[in-house]
């Protein structure tokens, strides 16, 4: 056994030093080009380093000192003698205190270009080569922090958006409450609200690619539509996040232009397509609950779509199948309930260095209803709270249907500082009839139902500025201000009060038909923001409704004014 062992002891001792010997060999023949790396050393209580090391005299512990390393390794017995070495500088730093180990930086000998202590005469250490390949990012502001590539190949932007709103009603007390007392839309509360809460990012990917991802936090999420006037089912609403926007869009794609696949706005309705965060009011007309192609799923549907522009970016056209859902995280779950929608619109007039353009166009939506079940719920154009607690000002119930229709026609021009907006939308329900409940059977047929609504808008910047519009997907962009709101001036010349901008629009709804009368709402909205900068901005809004011709329902008005604060990045 110990025979054994000590042959197992000789043969380890041998490889051993075989390899010490090899590695030896190996760094004497380093070319003097290859970089240098620095190799660290612990040093405990009476250890002694690989070379003798004695502090310089006068250096305090916590100090640096020098040493030069032998001309040559030393020699050891078997192996070939191995080539001198040139002196390279280490520096070794004094343990502040016996017993503590301390690490002792030491620098591989090489050639010329080895570097150590900064000393003077020492060579400076050298830059490892940048890799040409290697792409270089830049940051820029564009109402929002941008990452790019110098050559705009590749691009990421991080972005979030939160809009406060306060509330104030006065209702009729006969609409709240109905003619006997249990067939009112409910209650109006003044409340604070946090209307919306999202996170984004967005970019491009070698070009070819545009991608974005968000996240809404802040959902109304029950076990019962809008308006419900039961406590307990109200009181189960979460903030639940879901998903707005997430997509990607493959460009440049021949004839069809872009590509997009994902969770995405569908292509209907000029009002729906101008995003969020740019509304001219605290809320968009009744037409975005009346015939909107996603009224239950904040606006997003998941799909694939083609759009793209013709004649220099003169008209724009889109259309898409989607799969037909009615929930806020973007799940989608039944055979068939597609759907198909499609938008084109025009520049007739084009004039923007005079700020001066006029658009028309429209979409269409043919939809197989969700569970074959289709509502028409109207919220107020000024909210309080998530969707589930809020009072309805009209509202078909659940109503059984084949298949549905809903048509658009919008127009929108820009003359200087002034704006104006339209649109006209019809429903249309075809197989109507009331749908059954637990404790009540299905109705009679209702046929179909035709429902129609419209609004008109008109805004005017007190401070000059101008609406611009894309012209690639043909929708307004952000209002940028001329003097972005600054008290303190005196070191920003080009500051001032911000952009001042008033508006008013008008609101109609008819939603009766011979077999259904549900309601006519007719609204009247004032409006006043003030831009501070590009990305904030007050806003305050009064809003009158009215609610008439319901023969089996409550009728009355409802006054509100609302107050939203809204940043976004």
């Amino acid at each position: 056994m110990r025979s054994s062992y000590n042959r197992f002891v000789l043969w380890g001792a041998l490889i051993g030093l075989v390899v010490f010997g090899l590695i030896g060999t190996a760094h004497g023949q380093v070319p003097s080009s290859n970089p240098v790396y620095p190799v660290t050393m612990p040093m405990g209580a009476g250890s002694q380093p690989f070379i003798n090391v004695a502090p310089t005299p006068g250096v305090m512990p916590g100090e640096s000192s020098s040493v030069s390393l032998p001309d040559s390794p030393p020699i050891l017995p078997g192996l070939p003698h191995q080539p001198v070495l040139p002196t390279a500088e280490v520096v070794v730093p004094v343990p502040p205190a016996p017993g503590l180990a301390q690490p002792i930086p030491m620098v591989q000998p090489g050639g010329a270009g080895t570097t150590g202590a900064s000393n003077a005469g020492t060579a400076p250490a050298s830059t490892p080569p940048s890799d040409p390949d290697k792409p270089k990012f830049d940051l820029n502001w564009n109402s929002g922090l941008f990452i790019q590539t110098a050559d705009k190949r590749l691009s990421f932007h991080f972005g979030a958006t939160a809009q406060y709103d306060f509330v104030w009603y006065s209702a009729s007390p006969i609409l709240e409450m109905g003619r006997l007392g249990n067939d009112g839309v409910g209650k109006f509360h003044d409340a604070a609200n946090l209307r919306r809460g999202r996170i984004f990012f967005e970019g491009t990917l070698y070009e070819a690619v545009d991608y974005k991802f968000e996240l809404e936090f802040f959902n109304g999420i029950g076990f019962s539509p809008a308006g419900t006037t039961n406590p307990t089912i109200a009181g189960s609403i979460t903030n639940s996040p879901g998903p707005t926007d997430a997509w990607m869009t493959i460009k440049d794609v021949p004839f069809l232009g872009n590509i997009r696949i994902g969770s995405q706005k569908e292509w209907f309705s000029l009002e729906h397509l101008n995003s969020y965060r740019n509304l001219e009011f605290m809320e968009r007309s009744f037409l975005f609950d009346f015939a909107q192609a996603t009224a239950f799923n904040n606006g997003f549907s998941p799909g694939i779509s083609v759009f793209r522009t013709w004649l220099d970016d003169r008209v724009f056209s889109g259309i898409g199948m989607y799969k037909n859902e009615s929930d806020l995280i973007g799940f989608g779950l039944g055979d068939g309930q597609y759907a198909v929608t499609g938008r084109i619109a025009a520049l007739p007039i084009w004039m923007p260095d005079d700020k001066i353009f006029w658009s028309v166009g429209g979409a269409m939506s043919h939809r197989d209803p969700v569970d074959d079940r289709v509502q028409v719920r109207i919220r107020s154009n000024i909210r309080n709270a998530p969707f589930p607690l809020l009072p309805l000002l009209a509202n078909t119930g659940s109503l059984d249907s084949s298949s549905q229709d809903l048509f658009n026609f919008e127009t929108a021009a820009v003359w200087g500082s002034m704006s104006l907006q339209a649109e006209y939308s019809a429903n249309v329900i075809r197989g109507a009839r009331v749908a059954p409940t637990l404790t009540t059977p299905a109705g009679p047929p209702l046929g179909d139902l035709f429902f129609q609504g419209a609004y008109a808008q008109a805004l005017i910047f007190l401070t000059g500025e101008s609406r611009t519009w894309n012209n690639k997907q043909f929708y307004f962009n952000r209002v940028v201000p001329k003097r972005p709101f600054r008290l303190k001036r005196n070191d920003c010349d080009e500051c001032g009060w911000g952009a001042w901008e008033v508006g008013a629009r008008y609101s109609y709804l008819d939603m009766t038909n011979q077999s259904l009368q549900v309601a006519r709402l007719d609204s009247v909205t004032l409006g006043l923001n003030w831009y501070l900068n590009s990305n904030a901005k007050i806003q305050w809004n009064y809003d009158y409704a009215h609610r008439g011709d319901t023969p089996n329902a409550a009728q009355g008005h409802v006054h509100a004014l609302g107050i939203r604060s809204q940043f976004d990045f």
